[in-house]
């Protein structure tokens, strides 16, 4: 695939949902050869290699990296045992290692995501819409979420309360007063490299699009420890001070809206097990998250463990910050703004992280906050599977391109 590169070694790396990666060294040269199997027409090799044009172009400070393709091609159905010819990329190892299993907890690294998502969605969305990338609109992704809810309700396994409260908050006119920006569209925990510090890079890039950032906040909470989920909010606002009035709610209520995706993955699925794992989940949710009387209980950060165990919570965390989007309109019902509500558990987030290996992939048609699991992993793209590893590839620390 490169001319005068003849690897000599070989190392398994933790493979993609799609396909399988590995490690290939002259011993001079490293890159990742990666096939993919299936094929997502959202995430495909080429997507990948055009937004990383659009990630060279757009943050060309910025203290993180991403996948850098250097060969593309295909090789026949019969090497892989496929119907199809399968995709085989190679692209630069990325440094650091994957988030995995073990959530964020502390202050730097829960601070360097926020910037990092901060400088991903402070760039101008022109140049992905042109390069016919997904465009999300406030409206239509409302009108996606209020139809998601609409299913889950047909299946009678969601309880009424929960149901209530989602279609109320998701319907207030206030919320959806946001410009969609530029966001990932796929954070999990294989895709974020992390050394002891700071995101080093980040993976899966070819699912970005213009959306609402506050599907990329809901997903990266649910990489965080409870603990730490404030300190994230805290300096995303402060790091992207533009940021509309109620992305954290809106960040918040998607990271909830994970539980409900699981059931109805499950119900398209017909696995009734998984179904009524769901709706039990749902159930404790409800428990949880509501107060008798229905109304909702501003809560401290929550995981899915407490949930489960039906813990009680208390404590809240405030938004804050000017409103400098637009409205989109197109909303079915006019209602408060509920402004002066508690912000809902800095860790529903973490709710999310349980489900996220079941739920939708939250790209368009679906209301799910993350991107698609490969399943968790924590060995780098580096031989020795190290979570340390040297500095980012792209120049010198900056906030990334100004904000639009």
């Amino acid at each position: 695939m490169l001319d005068d590169f003849s690897p000599t070694t070989w190392t398994s790396l933790p493979p993609l949902d799609a396909g399988v990666r590995i490690l290939i060294s002259d011993g001079e040269t490293d890159y990742v050869a990666a096939a993919h199997l299936r094929i997502d027409r959202s995430a495909d090799a080429g997507s990948t290699a055009e937004a990383a044009r659009i990630y060279e172009t757009a943050y060309p400070h910025a203290d993180f990296t991403w996948p850098h393709l250097r060969a593309i091609t295909e090789v026949e159905e019969k090497v892989f045992g496929t119907d199809s010819p399968v995709t085989v990329t190679l692209s630069d190892p990325l440094p650091g290692a994957p988030v995995g299993d073990e959530p964020i907890a502390d202050v730097a690294r829960a601070s360097s995501l926020a910037q990092t998502l901060a400088t991903i969605h402070s760039a101008a969305p022109e140049p992905i819409s042109d390069a016919g990338f997904p465009v999300e609109e406030p409206s239509r992704f409302q009108f996606q979420i209020l139809e998601r809810l609409d299913q889950a309700a047909a299946t009678g396994r969601v309880p009424a309360t929960l149901l209530q409260h989602w279609e109320e908050e998701f319907e207030k006119v206030a919320l959806w007063h946001f410009l969609a920006t530029p966001i990932h569209g796929a954070l999990d925990e294989a895709n974020v490299y992390t050394d002891e510090e700071r995101v080093l890079a980040l993976a899966d890039i070819g699912r970005m699009r213009v959306a609402d950032p506050a599907i990329d906040l809901a997903a990266a909470s649910a990489l965080i420890d409870p603990a730490a989920v404030p300190t994230f909010f805290t300096e995303y606002r402060s790091s992207r001070p533009r940021a509309d009035d109620h992305i954290v709610t809106r960040a918040e209520l998607l990271a909830e809206f994970a539980v409900l995706d699981w059931l109805l993955e499950a119900v398209e699925s017909g696995d009734d097990e998984a179904i009524a794992d769901a709706a039990d989940l749902l159930t404790s949710f409800d428990q949880v998250l509501l107060r008798p009387d229905g109304s909702h209980v501003p809560t401290a950060p929550v995981s899915f463990d407490d949930v489960a165990q039906g813990s009680n919570v208390t404590s809240a965390t405030e938004e804050s910050a000017d409103d400098h989007g637009t409205s989109d309109g197109g909303v079915r019902r006019s209602s408060p703004s509920g402004a002066d509500r508690g912000s809902a558990g800095a860790d529903r987030g973490s709710a999310g992280a349980r489900v996220s290996e079941h739920a939708s992939p939250g790209g368009s048609g679906h209301a799910s906050p993350g991107g698609g699991t490969s399943g968790r992993t924590s060995a780098g793209d580096g031989a020795s599977g190290s979570r340390s590893a040297g500095a980012a590839e792209n120049g010198p620390e900056s906030s990334g391109s100004p904000e639009r």
